[in-house]
């Protein structure tokens, strides 16, 4: 893959690279997709494919707190949530990286500090990454787990940079959905869409 002469200025202009995970660096959306059908079934929660991905790197407590909401019905959330953790780690043993990052997180290790802030808990995500032997690339690991108010807000952004201890403005950053790329540009970073590096 060749970037852009525009985008490999921006990232060797930048003095931290911050990666979202799911979607973004490792192929896990149709896993989560998937794992998400199930649950709406079950609980008779109206989520379609568009709105899944509009709501992509909200954890999931927050999710099924908007789609119960929104259909109207009370459910038991931390069974619900309890249900599409465990199904989506049954799924995660199919999850693969995503080419085109890992070649950028790749060409810049060790030579930029690199983070990882993602809507995912941090035993999911420490699994994954550890499953894939992609947590060694990475200075700093930030999770949903780790901040009060989640994507679209920037915390978890602002959060990774402060862990490598870089200015937000001197980081350029990686999502793969609208509220991420939301949450970047609120956390005064840079941010790369990466739908439009793997199409």
């Amino acid at each position: 893959m060749s970037l852009s002469p525009e985008l490999q200025h921006r990232l060797a202009q930048a003095d931290a690279l911050i990666f979202d995970m799911d979607g973004t660096l490792v192929d896990t959306m149709p896993l989560h997709y998937i794992a998400w059908q199930q649950v709406a079934e079950h609980y008779r929660l109206p989520f379609s494919k568009p709105r899944f991905y509009q709501l992509g790197g909200v954890p999931t407590f927050e999710t099924l707190q908007i789609l119960s909401a929104e259909a109207g019905l009370e459910i038991d959330l931390q069974a619900a949530k309890a249900m599409k953790e465990g199904l989506s780690r049954a799924l995660m043993p199919k999850a693969t990286p995503i080419a085109e990052t890992l070649a950028i997180v790749q060409q810049f290790f060790g030579t930029k500090p690199l983070a990882i802030a993602t809507g995912s808990s941090r035993a999911g995500a420490q699994m994954l990454l550890g499953q894939l032997e992609l947590a060694h690339y990475f200075d700093a690991l930030v999770t949903a787990d780790d901040v009060a108010r989640h994507k679209p807000a920037p915390d978890v952004f602002l959060a990774a940079a402060q862990r490598l201890n870089v200015a937000p403005e001197r980081c350029v950053a990686f999502e793969d959905t609208d509220i991420g790329i939301e949450a970047i540009l609120s956390a005064g970073m840079s941010a790369v869409d990466v739908r439009d590096l793997i199409k």
